[in-house]
């Protein structure tokens, strides 16, 4: 393995729970295998390939949906940092479902196929919640706290 360079990754979410969300820049590392030519890159536990939300946010999300009950226009506006929202998406948000059908890949627990998408949205907040270092009594916030502790398949 032999370093590849720096690439600037964008997560947008927010930094910690109860604030507001922010486009934040990562640099990630790259390695290049000289055996075989793989590209691999080094992320912090936080970021999921192909994601523009880190987990934390994403697992806030799905908690504050499910657990809290908020719309999704209000879940929306306290994880994404898009001011503009067309017409149709005004009330509704289409990646908190489907965040809640790609759970297995991003937090390594499938919700059950049975239930309301909010009620599978509950199990995968409440897994990732249990996953949190120091349990604050919140389903959101642990849910935040706990995502960069699941383990995806």
């Amino acid at each position: 393995m032999v370093g590849h360079g720096l690439r600037v990754r964008t997560l947008e979410g927010p930094p910690s729970p109860g604030e507001a969300p922010l486009l934040t820049e990562i640099l990630t590392r790259r390695y290049a295998c000289r055996a075989c030519d793989a590209i691999l890159v080094v992320v912090p536990r936080d970021v999921a390939r192909g994601y523009r939300y880190s987990l934390s946010a994403i697992a806030a999300a799905l908690a504050l949906w499910a657990y809290e009950r908020m719309t999704a226009a209000s879940v929306r506006a306290r994880t994404s940092t898009a001011k503009v929202v067309g017409p149709a998406s005004a009330t509704r948000w289409a990646s908190l479902r489907r965040w809640t059908r790609c759970a297995l890949a991003l937090f390594g627990v499938g919700p059950a196929e049975d239930g309301t998408m909010r009620e599978r949205a509950s199990r995968v907040a409440a897994f990732a919640a249990s996953k949190a270092p120091l349990a604050t009594g919140s389903v959101p916030w642990d849910a935040f706290f706990g995502a960069a502790f699941c383990q995806p398949r």
